[in-house]
């Protein structure tokens, strides 16, 4: 009996460390999450644009690129796209939405904002759909493929976004908020928006006082 159970804990104590071994396996492949947000500029960034955006938006496609280059020459703003497909443009947008959240989910960030770009360069826009297949070189088209059409998770992260940006009553792409990470202050603004009134934004929101000074006492 006593071997019996000796043996019962050595069997228990192999497959917990299988299992913990398997579990690290899996993690180094893929660490990521389908529903992570995937940042364009300095992680660390105390200025977060948010651009609601739709890969079908002809506007999209004219600014976006503009919007990129301007956050590349600063030194503390970082970019993050959020996903909201239109109605009116369609499957198009919905599965270009799945491709690239897909492209940042198999390769991190800045597979992701190739696959934005790309993208944005091949579409026909208005619901047209892409002229050609993307060509990522740290991901396989067969992988980018598969997970596109199977990945459920990486379905629902896309319909969450709309669903976020529908509840907040965007209406229209591309639409920006600009937030202070220090404060959660956010300004919102419609259209394309140029660089001297983003930096105006900026500079307001800099101005007002922080949760811990409004509240001191006087």
């Amino acid at each position: 009996m006593r071997n019996l159970r000796s043996i019962t804990i050595i069997v228990g104590i192999v497959v917990i460390a299988l299992l913990g071994a398997y579990w690290q396996i899996a993690k180094s492949n893929n660490p990521r999450s389908a529903y992570e947000t995937w940042y364009f500029g300095p992680p660390s960034a105390r200025w977060v644009i948010t651009e609601y955006a739709d890969l079908e938006c002809p506007y999209c496609r004219a600014y976006t690129p503009q919007l990129k280059q301007w956050v590349s020459k600063q030194e503390d703003v970082k970019l993050a796209w959020h996903h909201f497909p239109l109605d009116s443009h369609g499957s198009a947008a919905l599965s270009e939405a799945r491709l690239v959240q897909c492209a940042g989910y198999l390769g991190g960030a800045a597979v992701f904002w190739q696959a934005i770009d790309q993208v944005l360069l091949q579409t026909r826009g208005n619901g047209q759909g892409l002229t050609a297949e993307l060509q990522l070189p740290e991901v396989s088209s067969e992988a980018l493929s598969s997970c596109t059409r199977t990945n459920m998770d990486i379905a629902a992260a896309v319909h969450r976004q709309r669903a976020v940006a529908q509840s907040r009553g965007i209406a229209g792409t591309p639409t920006l908020e600009v937030t202070d990470s220090l404060t959660g202050h956010t300004v919102r603004l419609e259209g394309p928006v140029d660089s001297a009134a983003l930096l105006s934004v900026i500079d307001a929101l800099a101005a007002q006082p922080t949760k811990e000074k409004a509240e001191a006492p006087r």
